[in-house]
């Protein structure tokens, strides 16, 4: 236990000390936690990399990331996307297989690889940064794999596009005088996190979260079906190649961990306060990992990749704003 704690103690006490400067500072702001911590983690590289720190470092960045991912599911209940409707559900789900689609096809036509441009499609059609670090999990395991670097581009540009998309599309709603609910349905169904969808709608007071955050986790629902889509592509790719021994696609344990979260939040076996620890865990998990992935990237490679990246994501945010526009005028002329 000891040799253990020499072994990984440095690096994970660096990692915990860096978190916990971007997360105190941010709590109740608009600053974005994980962007603070991705720049932090990035200019701690000189340190974190170097024997020393590097085993503790790789351990926040990878099994502390899988943990993270896996208890977003207890942000998930039945009672409150019932509670929704069918039509905003709709919206949401055609907006993210809408942008899925549509915005691979943008990332391509700018020449992102293709595993990039479903990296950046995904993390805009379903939940930012977090599906972003969700599917490059599963993408790290492909041979000759540059995910660590695309992953820190698309956190980054995500990020700050995102926050734009918190003051401005608030903004457009009042512009074009859309009533509370429907406002609320657009932000969730568009914006890229959940904390900025938060942050966004409470400009309507908080009648009007609830029913935006429903909307958004709606689309973070679906991430187990694109992940397992991809597990799927990724298979028969190896099948049509003839390396199905050495590259097979298994299904990732967060996955099912993740799956599992959404069951048990919904048994009843755990109180709203249980829940709610759980959530806010997840969410300093992240941010502790993002701290690792930033020192693990190097600067240079995410300039390289940066203004395609940058391109397909706000290519993509328009892609996922259009249908998701579309979606609330079609439901304000039915009602």
């Amino acid at each position: 236990m000891f040799k253990s704690l020499t072994k990984f103690g440095p690096g994970v006490g660096l990692g915990l000390f860096l978190a916990a400067i971007a997360y105190f500072p941010t709590q109740g702001t608009r600053v974005p936690t994980l962007l603070i911590a991705l720049l932090l983690g990035m200019l701690a590289a000189i340190v974190l990399t170097k024997p020393t720190f590097k085993p503790g470092n790789d351990l926040l960045a990878k099994p502390l990331l899988r943990v993270g991912v896996a208890l977003m599911g207890f942000r998930i209940t039945i009672s409150d996307l019932q509670a929704l409707g069918w039509q905003p559900a709709v919206i949401a789900v055609s907006a993210a297989f809408g942008t899925l689609c549509l915005g691979y096809l943008a990332g391509r036509a700018l020449k992102l690889p293709r595993a990039t441009a479903f990296l950046t499609a995904t993390s805009v059609a379903i939940c930012g940064a977090s599906a972003a670090l969700a599917i490059a999990t599963v993408l790290a395991r492909r041979p000759n794999s540059n995910v660590e670097r695309d992953v820190v581009a698309t956190v980054a540009s995500i990020t700050i596009i995102g926050t734009i998309a918190v003051v401005a599309y608030p903004a457009l709603c009042h512009f074009f005088n859309i009533p509370m609910i429907p406002s609320a349905v657009f932000l969730g169904a568009s914006i890229h996190e959940v904390a900025q969808v938060v942050a966004a709608s409470d400009v309507y007071g908080e009648a009007a979260t609830p029913a935006a955050t429903t909307v958004k986790m709606i689309r973070v629902a679906m991430m187990p079906v694109v992940i397992f889509g991809l597990l799927m592509i990724l298979s028969w790719r190896d099948r049509k190649e003839g390396d199905q021994e050495e590259n097979e696609a298994t299904v990732p344990v967060f996955l099912l961990g993740f799956v599992a979260a959404i069951v048990v939040a919904n048994t009843g076996w755990l109180t709203p306060e249980g829940i709610a620890a759980l959530t806010k865990l997840s969410s300093v998990c992240l941010i502790v990992s993002m701290v690792a992935l930033g020192a693990n990237t190097s600067i240079k490679g995410v300039m390289l990749l940066g203004p395609r990246a940058v391109g397909a994501l706000l290519i993509q945010t328009a892609i996922i704003a259009a249908i998701s526009a579309a979606g609330v005028g079609l439901m304000m002329m039915a009602s």
